[in-house]
């Protein structure tokens, strides 16, 4: 009786701890630009929720995690404005790699010198307020450095935190695997920012059922973390449309593997693997579209790609 007592006292603990975290990650969201004006050291209350969740749900399922390891885990100062999105068992073991140390820095450092080229040389010039003085072809190499400057610029970042975190002897996450050569959307969110798609795997939409009650439940759980997922970047429609357009492609690649629908593979079979990278990355560019522009600046810049 005791025991159960105790295990309920754990539960109402940790659920009432996960919705204060959700509460605040909501609250810093809505009111970012308040935050960021007045408080500008103060680090990013998203990322932090989340790795907070993941720290609480670790101590719920295995109580025996170190209150210091946890704090570390959320508070590791390279992490505090970025991700990647560790976990509590990436601190408990010292794993000391300085061979890599200088491989990760060189190679961030170059990844955000690439992002900032595309960000100075090419998106700078294109004025959504005279799109009669911008040639169409230049919104579509614009579209495509939209996408390689989110790339270069957060996977720069992030091998620049897991550098720093193999030199103070810690094995960070991995974040990022060559994301735009998939062949799938599902694939891609298996290659990008990866610390969050296994966030939103094992706290969303296993819980919700994952794939274990049908095509039509599989769908609407992978629909509706993704649109939290557009949600959680920031509070604004563009943002959760961009979620829930990456969900429906999910679900859509869902049914289409229910049903054994391989469209490409039947037709090009000889090419099959480039044009699907290729149709994979037109999806993915487009959607950084919605992601990057609010939905009435999103108009225009749809206009100008068809302008020709």
């Amino acid at each position: 009786m005791q025991r159960i007592q105790n295990d309920k006292f754990y539960k109402i603990v940790f659920v009432v701890s996960v919705a204060v975290q959700v509460l605040v990650i909501v609250v810093y969201l809505k009111f970012r630009i308040y935050f960021q004006k007045y408080f500008v050291y103060l680090p990013s209350l998203s990322y932090l929720g989340f790795r907070g969740i993941a720290y609480l749900t670790s101590v719920y399922r295995n109580r025996r995690i170190n209150l210091s390891v946890g704090l570390l885990q959320m508070l590791f100062f390279p992490m505090l404005f970025i991700g990647p999105i560790s976990r509590a068992e990436n601190f408990e073991e010292g794993k000391y790699n300085y061979a890599s140390v200088l491989q990760r820095l060189m190679l961030g450092l170059a990844m955000l010198i690439a992002g900032r080229f595309c960000s100075v040389y090419v998106l700078a010039n294109l004025n959504m307020d005279s799109l009669k003085d911008i040639h169409w072809s230049l919104f579509w190499l614009g579209a495509v450095s939209n996408s390689f400057e989110i790339y270069f610029t957060f996977a720069g970042y992030s091998h620049l935190v897991i550098g720093l975190g193999l030199l103070a002897g810690f094995q960070l996450p991995e974040n990022f695997n060559n994301p735009y050569f998939a062949t799938s959307i599902s694939e891609f969110w298996r290659r990008w920012h990866m610390s969050l798609s296994y966030w939103i795997r094992d706290y969303l939409y296993i819980p919700l059922g994952g794939s274990r009650r049908g095509v039509a439940r599989k769908c609407f759980n992978l629909i509706v973390p993704m649109g939290i997922c557009g949600a959680w970047h920031g509070l604004s429609w563009h943002y959760v449309l961009w979620g829930l357009y990456h969900g429906v492609l999910l679900a859509i690649e869902s049914l289409m593997a229910h049903f054994g629908l391989q469209p490409v593979r039947r037709f090009l079979p000889a090419f099959a693997k480039p044009v699907k990278v290729a149709i994979t990355f037109c999806l993915t560019t487009f959607g950084w579209l919605l992601f990057t522009y609010p939905l009435s600046e999103f108009i225009i810049y749809m206009k100008g790609l068809v302008s020709w």
